[in-house]
């Protein structure tokens, strides 16, 4: 069974806290970690109004296009992502994108491990004011199981699907890729007839 979660805004709501946090767990010369840490402090927010600006301390968000953003993310994702996980649990992620994958024989072995696994991830989100979106969540169950197990966050279910979409692969519940190579085919055939109205008749 493959997770797919999607985490709202994730380099917004990045806390500097979280990020100071992990770098003090790190075993890093102090100069490297000091002029990383320094980009965060004295940080404010202007906003200009009718009478004069406003100022406010700045306490999360990276941009997500910056040299730092990425890295401070992966400081902090880190933390969930070095979690000895038990049999049967792997967790991957690449910037933002967060995946379980979960084996078990049996529809009750994968609840357990599906809970066990987003209750653990649940409260390092929560602990690092990170928003999961249940809407924009979703798995996928690779599995003849004539009913698959009820995923849920918290108390939220999280829906199942013949299909999702992670890191631009198309990944079904037949592993036949068929699902990826059909909407590849649809963008190089829009492609294809776009470039033929610029390029007009020959």
């Amino acid at each position: 069974m493959l997770i797919s979660l999607d985490i709202s805004g994730a380099f917004d709501s990045l806390q500097y806290s979280s990020i100071r946090d992990r770098f003090a767990s790190l075993s890093l010369y102090s100069n490297i970690s000091e002029t990383l840490l320094d980009t965060l402090r004295n940080r404010k927010v202007a906003m200009q109004t009718s009478e004069l600006p406003v100022l406010w301390e700045q306490t999360q968000g990276c941009p997500q296009g910056s040299c730092s953003g990425p890295a401070f993310s992966n400081i902090v994702a880190d933390k969930i992502l070095s979690v000895q996980w038990p049999q049967g649990v792997h967790l991957q992620a690449f910037a933002d994108d967060f995946a379980f994958i979960v084996t078990d024989n049996t529809r009750e072995g994968l609840r357990k491990l599906s809970k066990l696994a987003l209750d653990k991830f649940k409260d390092w989100a929560d602990k690092n004011k990170m928003h999961v979106s249940i809407e924009k969540s979703s798995h996928v169950l690779f599995s003849k199981l004539v009913r698959g197990p009820t995923i849920k966050w918290g108390n939220q279910s999280i829906s199942r699907k013949n299909h999702l979409k992670y890191l631009g692969v198309t990944i079904d519940d037949k592993l036949s890729c068929l699902p990826h190579v059909i909407e590849q085919g649809k963008r190089v055939m829009d492609q294809y007839q776009h470039l033929c109205r610029i390029a007009g008749r020959t």
